[in-house]
C-alpha cells in the first residue's frame, strides 16, 4: 500500500541531502544535545538501523500526527526503503553501509501495524526522545541528519594525487583536449568547463552550479548550463556546446540575459576558430551587432588553453577530479559509458 507521506519524507531527506552536496546552507544548527540525541544513538548499530532512524526522523516532520509508535505503513518497497537506500548509494553516501531495503532487513514483512517500535530496543530509546522535540527541533535535527548523511560521501575520483610535473601546464592542457575529443553527447566537456569554472571562482568565494546537459532551462528555471552566483545574486550564465545549431537559439540567449540582468552572455563552443562566421574578431563583430545583448563566443579550446595557465596544479587536479564527480552523479549525468570513457582518457594520459 502506497503512502504519500513515506514518499515525502524519502524525498524531503534526499533533497536536503543534495543541498549539502552542492554546498547550500540549512540555516540553523541543531542545538548539541539534540544533534546527540541522534548521533549517540546510531554510533553503536548497522546500516539498516542508521537509515531508519533517518527516515523516521523526516517522517516525524512530514507526518505530524504520527505515533511514533507504529511503523509507517508503505514503508518496504520501491517508494520507500528501497528508493532511499538505492538513491544515497547513487550518490556515493557510505553512512546506510550500502544496505539495499532497510524495512526487509529489519524484519518489518507483513501488516506492519503489528510491530510497536516503542517495544523495539533498537529504536524505543531515539524515538522517544525525537517525540520530545517540537516541529522546529526536529526540523533543525532532519537537516542534521542530512548532514550527517552527506559527510560520509566517498567522492569518486579519476586521478591520483600527482607529482607536479605531471599537471605541467602542457600535460594538463593536453589532458583537457584528449577529454574534449571523447564522444559523449556533450557531457564531459560542460561538466569539464564547470569544474574548471567551480575551482577557479572558489578564489573570489563565489559558486558555480550545473544541471543535466539535456534539461531544458525552462523547466528547471535556469539561465544557461553553468550558472555563477554571488552569494545568492546569479551573476553569470554560461552556455556549453559542442553543436553548432546554437546559433538557432540566439533569440533564447536574449531572453535569458535580460530575464537575469545580466550584461554579458557567454558561450563555449566547439569549432569557433574554424567558423568564418564568427573568426577572426571582425567577422564576429558583423554577427553580433544587431544583438540587443552583449554575447562572448569562446572556442572551447581557448579556455582551457586560458585555464590550465591560469590555475595552479594542485588546482587543475582537483578540477579534472571535481569533472569526473560532476558526471558520477546520477542527477546529472551518471551514465557508466560516459565515464569508462574519461577513466580510459585519464588512464592513457597518465602512461603517456
Amino acid at each position: 500500500m502506497r503512502n504519500v507521506n513515506v514518499e515525502k519524507s524519502v524525498d524531503l531527506l534526499l533533497s536536503l541531502v543534495d543541498k549539502v552536496v552542492g554546498g547550500e546552507t540549512l540555516g540553523v544548527p541543531a542545538k548539541t544535545a539534540t544533534r546527540a540525541l541522534f548521533d549517540s544513538h546510531i554510533a553503536s548499530h548497522g546500516g539498516s538501523v542508521r537509515l531508519a532512524c533517518a527516515f523516521l526522523t523526516a517522517y516525524s516532520v512530514v507526518d505530524e500526527h504520527w505515533d511514533y509508535r507504529s511503523v509507517p505503513t508503505g514503508v518496504r518497497g520501491t517508494y520507500g526503503d528501497k528508493k532511499l537506500a538505492t538513491s544515497l548509494t547513487f550518490r556515493h553516501v557510505t553512512f546506510h553501509k550500502n544496505i539495499t531495503a532497510f524495512g526487509e532487513n529489519l524484519g518489518w514483512k507483513g501488516a506492519v501495524k503489528q510491530f510497536d517500535l516503542s517495544q523495539d530496543a533498537r529504536f524505543a530509546p531515539y524515538l522517544a526522545g525525537l517525540a520530545a522535540l517540537n516541529i522546529e527541533e526536529k526540523s533543525r535535527l532532519l537537516n542534521h541528519v542530512a548532514w550527517k548523511i552527506a559527510a560520509s560521501r566517498v567522492v569518486p575520483q579519476a586521478l591520483p594525487p600527482l607529482p607536479g610535473t605531471y599537471l605541467s601546464y602542457a600535460r594538463s592542457l593536453s589532458l583537457c583536449e584528449a577529454l574534449l575529443a571523447a564522444p559523449s553527447e556533450g557531457h564531459i566537456q560542460q561538466f569539464l568547463v564547470a569544474a574548471f569554472l567551480e575551482i577557479h571562482r572558489k578564489r573570489f568565494g563565489h559558486r558555480v552550479q550545473t544541471h543535466h546537459p539535456h534539461a531544458s532551462d525552462k523547466f528547471d528555471g535556469t539561465k544557461g548550463d553553468i550558472e555563477e552566483f554571488r552569494d545568492s545574486e546569479l551573476i553569470a550564465a554560461y552556455e556549453v556546446t559542442v553543436r553548432s545549431d546554437w546559433k538557432n537559439r540566439l533569440s533564447d540567449f536574449a531572453n535569458k540575459a535580460r530575464d537575469a540582468n545580466l550584461t554579458k552572455y557567454v558561450i563555449f563552443a566547439a569549432g569557433v576558430r574554424g567558423d568564418p562566421e564568427i573568426s577572426p574578431a571582425i567577422n564576429l563583430i558583423n554577427f553580433v551587432q544587431d544583438l540587443p545583448f552583449d554575447l562572448a563566443i569562446v572556442d572551447i579550446r581557448d579556455f582551457f588553453s586560458v585555464f590550465c595557465a591560469e590555475l595552479q596544479k594542485e588546482e587543475i587536479g582537483a578540477a579534472l577530479n571535481r569533472a569526473y564527480e560532476l558526471l558520477s552523479d546520477p542527477r546529472l549525468s551518471g551514465r557508466e559509458d560516459i565515464l569508462v570513457k574519461y577513466r580510459d582518457v585519464t588512464s592513457a594520459w597518465l602512461e603517456s
